[in-house]
C-alpha cells in the first residue's frame, strides 16, 4: 500500500512539476480562440468576449516565458525540438489542405474555395504565415519561428546586453504602435501581409516582456507571494473585463499595452491555481483534456467552414463546443496513430 502511494505521489509531483494550471490556461484560451472564429450570433456577453482579444497574446507570452531557458543557455538541442514542434504543423497542415480540397473539386467539383489551389497559393502560406486560400491562424507558428531564431541568434551574439537591447526593442514598438505608423504602412497592403508581418510588431513587445520576466525567475516570485498575487490577479482580471482602462488603439490583433497586462495576470492566476489539492485521478483527466491544444488551434480552422455549411450559418455558443470536440476528438484519433512517428506534433 505504501508503495502504490509513493508511486502515486511520484506521478502527481511530475503532473504539478509541468504545471497543470498553465496547460488549462492553454485550454481555456484555445476556446476563446475557436469562439472568435466560429461564433457569430447576437449574444451581448459573448461578443463582448470576443472583442477582448487576449488569447493569442497569452499564448505568446506562455510560449517565450518557458523558451527563456533555452535562449539564454543557448541548447542547440532544445532549439531543434521546438523548432520541429512548430514546422512540422507549419509545413504539413498547409500540404494536406491543399492536397484534400483539390481532391474535392476534381471529385465532386466543390471545395472550401471553389476553385483549385495552386502552387503558388500554398507558396504564399508559406513566405507569410497566411494566405486567402490556406489556413490564416498559421500566422502564429509564422511569428513564433522567426522570434524564436530573432532571440536565440541574438543572446548568442550579443550575450551580457541582449536583454536591454530587446526591451529597447519594445519600447521603438509601442511608439510605432501608438503613433499608428504600424497600422497605417501595413493596412495598404491585403489581410495576409497584415495578420502576419504586420503582426509581428505588435506581437514583439510580448515576447520581449515574457522572456525578460522569466529571467528574473517570475515563477518563484508568484510561488513565494502565492495568496497575495493569487487575489490580485484574480481581481485585476475582472477589473479588466469591466472597465475600459486602455484606450482603444487601431490595429490587427494585439495591440498595445493592454495585451501584456491580459497575458501577465492570466498567466499569474493559472499558474498560481492550487490544483495540487486534486486527485491523482482528476489531475490525469484534466491532463488529459489540456494535452491536444496545438491540433485544435490547427484543425479547427479547418472544420469551422464545413460545420457554417452543413449544420448552421451563424455559429452559436453549443455549435463552438461541438467545434471543438471534434476537433480534440480529431487531434487524439490523430495522436495516437501517428504517436510513434514525429507526426504526433501535429496535435500536441
Amino acid at each position: 500500500m505504501e508503495l502504490k502511494n509513493s508511486h502515486n505521489n511520484n506521478r502527481k509531483s511530475k503532473i504539478i512539476h509541468r504545471n497543470i494550471g498553465i496547460e488549462t490556461l492553454r485550454m481555456f484560451l484555445c476556446f476563446r480562440i475557436v469562439l472568435l472564429h466560429y461564433y457569430s450570433s447576437n449574444n451581448d456577453y459573448i461578443l463582448k468576449m470576443k472583442r477582448n482579444r487576449f488569447q493569442v497574446s497569452c499564448f505568446f507570452f506562455i510560449s517565450f516565458y518557458f523558451l527563456y531557458p533555452t535562449i539564454s543557455q543557448r541548447n542547440i538541442q532544445k532549439l531543434k525540438i521546438r523548432l520541429e514542434r512548430l514546422l512540422i504543423p507549419y509545413l504539413i497542415y498547409p500540404i494536406t489542405n491543399w492536397i484534400i480540397n483539390n481532391l474535392m473539386f476534381l471529385l465532386i467539383k466543390f471545395n472550401r474555395y471553389n476553385r483549385l489551389l495552386t502552387i503558388k497559393d500554398i507558396k504564399t502560406q508559406f513566405i507569410i504565415g497566411r494566405g486567402i486560400y490556406g489556413i490564416a491562424s498559421l500566422w502564429f507558428h509564422f511569428n513564433l519561428i522567426i522570434f524564436t531564431l530573432l532571440f536565440f541568434i541574438s543572446f548568442s551574439l550579443i550575450k551580457n546586453y541582449c536583454l536591454i537591447f530587446f526591451q529597447i526593442l519594445a519600447i521603438i514598438s509601442y511608439n510605432i504602435q501608438y503613433s499608428q505608423i504600424n497600422y497605417l504602412f501595413f493596412k495598404q497592403y491585403t489581410e495576409n501581409i497584415w495578420m502576419s508581418v504586420g503582426n509581428l510588431i505588435e506581437t514583439l513587445p510580448i515576447a520581449i516582456f515574457s522572456i525578460s520576466l522569466a529571467s528574473i525567475k517570475f515563477h518563484d516570485i508568484l510561488s513565494n507571494n502565492r495568496k497575495k498575487c493569487f487575489v490580485f490577479s484574480f481581481l485585476f482580471l475582472n477589473f479588466l473585463s469591466n472597465y475600459q482602462v486602455f484606450e482603444y488603439l487601431r490595429g490587427f490583433s494585439s495591440t498595445g499595452i493592454k495585451h501584456i497586462f491580459s497575458s501577465l495576470f492570466l498567466f499569474s492566476f493559472f499558474y498560481l491555481i492550487p490544483l495540487e489539492i486534486l486527485h491523482l485521478k482528476l489531475l490525469l483527466f484534466i491532463k488529459q483534456l489540456t494535452q491536444y491544444t496545438q491540433g485544435i488551434y490547427c484543425l479547427h480552422f479547418i472544420f469551422q467552414y464545413y460545420m457554417r455549411l452543413k449544420f448552421e450559418k451563424k455559429g452559436s455558443f453549443v455549435g463552438c463546443i461541438v467545434l471543438y470536440i471534434i476537433s480534440y476528438l480529431t487531434s487524439c484519433i490523430g495522436y495516437n496513430i501517428c504517436s510513434k512517428s514525429k507526426l504526433k506534433l501535429l496535435f500536441i
